[in-house]
């Protein structure tokens, strides 16, 4: 029986701080942790009915926190510092240089040449 092709991996995100906020962008070190938690479909040794029981009710609480969302730009996220994790509203509305091509020359207002260096069409 062949196994299904697992589902791409999300992109990772990192955080800044300004006086604006909290703000999570693209990037390859991550630091940024996404909410609700994984909720596991067996008890194991590691995740038993006492964590599951605990996670169910941190999902409760994030639902509650969604709904309560102090403006449509925000996201609850966790963000990690010194490896703890603390809750933040953050906002995704930045662009840097981990971003996808396309998305960093929108941004930018740039067009992209989609020829070669030998002046063919690329694609």
């Amino acid at each position: 029986m062949a196994r299904k092709k697992p589902k791409p991996k999300p992109p990772k995100y990192s955080w800044v701080l300004s006086p604006n906020g909290v703000t999570c962008y693209a990037s390859p070190g991550g630091g940024q942790n996404l909410v609700p938690l994984w909720e596991a479909s067996s008890l194991t040794a590691f995740h038993d009915e006492t964590l599951a029981t605990a996670t169910k009710e941190i999902n409760a609480i994030v639902d509650r926190v969604l709904k309560a969302k102090p403006s449509e730009d925000v996201e609850p996220a966790f963000i990690g510092f010194q490896d703890r994790l603390f809750l933040v509203w953050s906002r995704y509305d930045v662009v840097g240089p981990d971003d996808d091509d396309d998305v960093i020359a929108e941004a930018l207002g740039l067009s992209i040449d989609t020829t070669d260096e030998q002046g063919d069409s690329a694609g």
